[in-house]
């Protein structure tokens, strides 16, 4: 954590609410499952086209030792995010690192994979009440370790915490007939009373079950709306970015029924498919209403923002994202507020 104090309570009632506390996602080696070496099961079809290349042939190794430079860009990259909020004034929060006996958990002794990178999914926010979700991916249900001592002080604080029942571990090309609950932080937004879940065809994140999980929790102060998706993508988060109320980045070609009502009058720029895919073009960070910070590459998006008088910060992020998680995957806030 940064030498700035937490604030005394945790808040997120919107996406676009002014960051003042959040956890960044850190980067950890892993060696590539010996299992895709034959290539990739369809349940990993979200992943951008480049990883999808790569990864059969990295299988069995080290990510350091298969793609040193790209494993050292997104050390780099992960960290700079850190950086850049705190210099903002944002006070950061890190996950832990795993022992070796949590990444031995729900896989065998020598795969051992795991990532810490992002910290949106395995935790949700709404309001005061801290959520450990339940991820589908077999190798994601212990990232949920590393965030623990960050539930803690949140409690500590007079958070409200809830654990989702943990799943029963399956082989990766099951995972879509997988039995849940399953929510993911990916799949969750928040628009005041008006809570997202996205629910994927392709069977690999949030389910109907878990949506329904969430509603009962939150109560009838909330309208929980589940958001069907394309199995091209793994979350809602890949292509939709509310930047400030009224105006939001999309991509309708992840949206199988249209873009959700409490979102479709709004002024939306769009986003292809394609992008959302391989540069997680929907995938930016809200900073305040109206400010945000995305990918370096995205020079297009910056434009209509910069044109809808959006403040915009750049980064480096390609290398991050070729695990298929941009800005908003890699953060998750603790404090946001509408007032300042």
């Amino acid at each position: 954590m940064t030498a700035f104090q937490p604030f005394d309570r945790i808040n997120v009632t919107h996406e676009w609410g002014v960051l003042k506390e959040a956890v960044v996602g850190r980067v950890i080696d892993f060696r590539i499952p010996e299992g895709v070496a034959a290539g990739l099961p369809d349940s990993l079809r979200f992943l951008p086209g480049r990883t999808r290349r790569e990864l059969p042939r990295w299988a069995g190794r080290l990510w350091s030792d298969a793609d040193p430079e790209g494993y050292a860009r997104s050390v780099e990259q992960i960290d700079g995010l850190d950086r850049f909020l705190t210099s903002r004034g944002v006070v950061v929060h890190r996950p832990r690192e795993l022992t070796e006996l949590e990444l031995g958990v729900y896989g065998s002794d020598r795969d051992r994979f795991s990532m810490q990178t992002f910290v949106r999914d395995p935790m949700i926010v709404v309001g005061d009440h801290v959520i450990e979700a339940a991820l589908r991916l077999p190798a994601r249900f212990k990232e949920r370790f590393g965030l623990r001592p960050v539930f803690a002080e949140a409690v500590s604080r007079g958070a409200r915490y809830s654990v989702m029942p943990p799943p029963s571990p399956v082989a990766v090309p099951d995972v879509a007939a997988a039995t849940g609950p399953f929510l993911e932080g990916g799949d969750v937004m928040v628009l005041g009373r008006d809570v997202l879940v996205g629910r994927g065809r392709g069977g690999t994140a949030s389910d109907a079950d878990g949506a329904r999980w969430l509603a009962r929790l939150l109560g009838d102060g909330y309208r929980v709306h589940e958001v069907p998706i394309s199995d091209q993508v793994i979350h809602l988060d890949d292509g939709l970015t509310a930047v400030r109320e009224g105006l939001a980045v999309v991509c309708r070609e992840q949206f199988v029924d249209g873009v959700p009502a409490p979102v479709a009058d709004w002024d939306l720029i769009d986003v292809t498919l394609r992008a959302a895919v391989d540069l997680l073009a929907g995938n930016s960070l809200v900073m305040s209403p109206g400010e945000v910070l995305v990918d370096e590459r995205l020079t297009g998006l910056a434009e209509a923002l910069t044109e809808r008088d959006v403040t915009v910060h750049t980064l480096p992020f390609d290398a991050v994202t070729a695990f298929a998680g941009g800005f908003r995957c890699a953060h998750h806030p603790l404090v946001r507020e509408l007032d300042t």
